[in-house]
């Protein structure tokens, strides 16, 4: 995946492995989402779901967003949700 669509703005997705995840805030005309941990990974799931909520909504605080990405990432990886291999 190279693009993805949240809340009406169109974001480039970049994955890079050694760090944390970062979303812009909308103060430039490419919107940027850089998931920075493995994704295959339970703390990757959290990662992008925590960076897809920033996208989705900027009014939301940190512990917040932080909150609930932790809840449902955990949620899905318990459900057995992985990234393939493929």
């Amino acid at each position: 995946m190279k693009t993805h669509t949240f809340n009406g703005r169109r974001y480039k997705v970049f994955i890079d492995p050694d760090l944390d995840g970062w979303c812009d805030q909308f103060k430039c005309n490419i919107h940027e989402i850089h998931l920075l941990r493995d994704t295959k990974t339970r703390a990757g799931l959290i990662t992008a779901i925590h960076e897809a909520l920033h996208a989705e909504n900027w009014s939301k605080e940190e512990k917040d967003i932080d909150r609930v990405s932790r809840e449902i990432g955990t949620f899905l990886w318990r459900l057995g949700y992985r990234k393939s291999t493929m």
